[in-house]
C-alpha cells in the first residue's frame, strides 16, 4: 500500500520548471513523485524508514525569519530567489566563492570548476559581497570561502584580512589541501590573516577512493596537509563525500582517523553524493546514501561507540536535511556522546539556530555553554574533564544536499546555508548548484558568467 504523507513543489530534471510533487510512503520508504507536463513523471527515494521520517517533524519549531530580503515579491519558488518573502529561515553560514578555477579536475565536482568560463572576482567585487553579507546577516557572521579551490589565489590572506576588518566574525576556508600540503608558509600566512578553520576535503584512507573522486591519488598530500595544520594549530573539519560506489563501507575508518588527530581535527562532516555538477546522471534508488543509511553504517562501523540515537537534526535547517552528534574524547581515546534523541526536541528553534552560529564561530564557547563551568583541576575531577572537553571533542555531522531529482521547495525555504552573489543576493546552497540533466542551472552559471568577463 502507498500513502500520501505530504505535498510540496519540485523541479523538472529536464527543463527546471517548477512542478507539483507528492511525498508518498511505500514499502517503509518515502518517495518524491512529480510530473512535468512536457517530460513525464519522476519518482525518487528520499528516506528509508517512514516512522522516523514522520517522527522527525517533532524537532521542527518556529523558524527565525531572514534579517532582510532582496526579492520583494512572492511567486514561483524557486525561480525568483535572492532571498524572497517566502523564505522562512535566517542565514547561519554564507558561502563566498572567490574563483571557479581549481588545481584539480574532480569527476564529481559540484561546481564543474575549470569549465566554460573563468570566474575570478576582483578584490572590489569580493568586498561588495562581504558588504552584502554584513547588511543582511545577523552576528555572529560565519562565512566559508570557497570555489573552485580558493588557495590558488595568492591574495587569499589579503581577502581574509579584508573580510575580518570589515566585521566578519568567523572565516572557514574550503580546500582540497593540495597547496597547504606543499606550502606551510602559505598556511601560516592564512592563519595569521584570520582564517579560523579549514573545511578540508577528505574522502577516505584508500588511494583508490581518490582516483574515483578526484581523478588521482591524493592521500599522501592530504596527510601532509593535516600534519601542517597541526604544526600551525589550525583547526580542521574533515569533509567526506559518501557514495555506495566507493566509500560507504569506509566511514568508520574516517571517524577512527579523526579520533587519532584530535584536537587538530574538530569534526567530520559527511556529504552523501548528490547528482549535480559533473555528476548529473539520473540516479537509481540504490545510488543514494540517505541520512538513515549513513547513521546506521556509522553505528555498525564504530561498533556502537556512536549510535543512531546520538544523531539529531540541528533544527535550524529542515529536519530532513541534516543530522549531527557531539562527543567528547576520553583519556583512553574513546568518544563519549553528548547528544541523544532521548533528550527530545529543542524547546526553541531560535536558540538552536543561535547555537549553530555560535558553535561555528567559537567552538570552545559552545562546549562551555553545553556542559557548564568547573574549577576543580585535580586529575579525576569534573573540572579537569571540563578543561579537556574544551579541546578534545568531535562533531560528526551530515547534510544531504538536494539535486534536481529530489529537491523540495519546503526544504529550500528552510535553508540556512546561503551562497552570496556579486549582484547582491543570498541563494540557498543547494538551489544555487542544482542543474538539469543537460547541465543548465537556474543560478550558478547564469549569475557567474555575467561577471566572468569583468573578472578575467
Amino acid at each position: 500500500m502507498s500513502e500520501i504523507i505530504g505535498e510540496t513543489k519540485s523541479l523538472c530534471p529536464e527543463c527546471l520548471r517548477t512542478i507539483p510533487a507528492e511525498k508518498i510512503a511505500e514499502d517503509d520508504k518515502v518517495y518524491l513523485v512529480k510530473t512535468c507536463p512536457d517530460h513525464g513523471t519522476f519518482k525518487i527515494i528520499i528516506w528509508r524508514g517512514v516512522a522516523e521520517y514522520k517522527d522527525l517533524h517533532r524537532y521542527e519549531g518556529t523558524p527565525s525569519k531572514p534579517m532582510s530580503i532582496s526579492v520583494d515579491a512572492e511567486g514561483d519558488c524557486p525561480q525568483i530567489c535572492g532571498l524572497c518573502r517566502m523564505h522562512k529561515q535566517h542565514t547561519c553560514l554564507v558561502v563566498l566563492e572567490v574563483t571557479n578555477t581549481c588545481n584539480l579536475n574532480c569527476p564529481i565536482c559540484f561546481a564543474r570548476s575549470n569549465e566554460g568560463y573563468r570566474y575570478h572576482p576582483t578584490m572590489e567585487e569580493i568586498k561588495g559581497m562581504c558588504q552584502t553579507i554584513l547588511d543582511r546577516v545577523n552576528h555572529p557572521i560565519c562565512i566559508q570561502i570557497s570555489g573552485g579551490e580558493p588557495t590558488i589565489r595568492n591574495d587569499l590572506p589579503e581577502i581574509v584580512r579584508m573580510a575580518k576588518d570589515m566585521g566578519i566574525d568567523h572565516i572557514e576556508v574550503n580546500t582540497n589541501g593540495v597547496r597547504i600540503g606543499k606550502d606551510i608558509d602559505f598556511l601560516r600566512e592564512m592563519k595569521e590573516a584570520g582564517v579560523d578553520s579549514l573545511y578540508f576535503s577528505f574522502d577516505g584512507l584508500d588511494p583508490e577512493i581518490y582516483k574515483k573522486t578526484c581523478g588521482e591519488d591524493l592521500l599522501d598530500i592530504k596527510i601532509k596537509a593535516l600534519d601542517n595544520c597541526a604544526k600551525v594549530d589550525m583547526g580542521v573539519t574533515l569533509v567526506t563525500v559518501v557514495s555506495p560506489e566507493f566509500n560507504l563501507d569506509k566511514v568508520g575508518e574516517v571517524i577512527k582517523f579523526a579520533k587519532g588527530r584530535i584536537p587538530t581535527i574538530k569534526g567530520v562532516h559527511f556529504q552523501p553524493i548528490s547528482y549535480f555538477g559533473r555528476y548529473p546522471h539520473p540516479p537509481r534508488d540504490e545510488d543514494y546514501v540517505l541520512i538513515p543509511d549513513l547513521v546506521e553504517e556509522i553505528e555498525k562501523q564504530t561498533g556502537g561507540e556512536i549510535r543512531k540515537e546520538n544523531f539529531i537534526p540541528t533544527s535550524c535547517a529542515n529536519v530532513h536535511c541534516d543530522s549531527k552528534s557531539l562527543s567528547f574524547q576520553m583519556e583512553d581515546g574513546s568518544l563519549f556522546p553528548m547528544t541523544s534523541k532521548a533528550l527530545g526536541p529543542p524547546t526553541s528553534t531560535d536558540k538552536i539556530a543561535r547555537k549553530t552560529r555560535e558553535e561555528m564561530s567559537d567552538l570552545w564557547r559552545f562546549v562551555d555553554e553545553v556542559i557548564g563551568g568547573g574549577d576543580d583541576e585535580s586529575p579525576d575531577s569534573w573540572g579537569s574533564f571540563l578543561k579537556r572537553a574544551k579541546t578534545h571533542y568531535l562533531t560528526i555531522s551530515m547534510m544531504h544536499f538536494q539535486d534536481v531529482w529530489n529537491v523540495e521547495t519546503e526544504r529550500l525555504q528552510r535553508c540556512c546555508i546561503h551562497t552570496v552573489t556579486p549582484d547582491g543576493r543570498l541563494i540557498p546552497f543547494c538551489l544555487f548548484n542544482i542543474n538539469s540533466r543537460n547541465g543548465k542551472t537556474l543560478y550558478r552559471h547564469e549569475i557567474f558568467q555575467k561577471y566572468a568577463k569583468k573578472s578575467s
